[in-house]
């Protein structure tokens, strides 16, 4: 399995489906994921589910100040 230690990623759609389950597996590999999606309330469970190398920001990536908002987040996070 690929090693992602000391990496983070921003994840768009993260509140199911192929979103959820990348965060998953990039959790799984030792990356730090940011969970961007606009159901606020499953994003929070999926980060509880992964534990601290999870972060959940709710917004919308068709919004700029969501997208920039969810780096901001990574940064001051991880």
């Amino acid at each position: 399995m690929i090693r992602l230690d000391n990496r983070t990623a921003v994840i768009s759609g993260a509140s199911r489906g192929i979103g959820a389950e990348t965060a998953r597996v990039f959790v799984r590999a030792g990356a730090n994921v940011v969970l961007l999606a606009r159901k606020e309330a499953e994003i929070a469970a999926l980060a509880a589910e992964l534990g601290p190398r999870a972060l959940a920001v709710p917004g919308d990536v068709s919004r700029y100040g969501d997208v920039v908002a969810a780096v901001e987040a990574a940064v001051d996070r991880f």
